[in-house]
């Protein structure tokens, strides 16, 4: 997994259940995929936080990887919302 030229990209944005702008960027390498995902705003409450997944073989296994993180940092303590 140390193939520095990517094969494909995209990114998209979204709104989550906490009304919250997320973006999400994936790369397709040659043996795997890697997304990350992040909270950022720009705008009271300040929000700052990412969550990056790999998969080998499954860029929506690499997004869930990613998205678990984010939410687990971002929400977890029940403050941030």
């Amino acid at each position: 997994m140390n193939s520095l030229e990517y094969i494909d990209h995209s990114v998209s944005r979204l709104i989550n259940e906490y009304n919250d702008e997320i973006e999400m960027e994936i790369i397709k390498f040659q043996d795997h995929y890697k997304v990350v995902v992040t909270i950022c705003q720009e705008e009271p409450p300040y929000k700052d936080f990412i969550g990056i997944g790999t998969d080998r073989r499954s860029a929506r296994r690499a997004a869930r990887k990613a998205l678990n993180g984010l939410y687990l940092e971002a929400y977890s303590d029940g403050k941030n919302h």
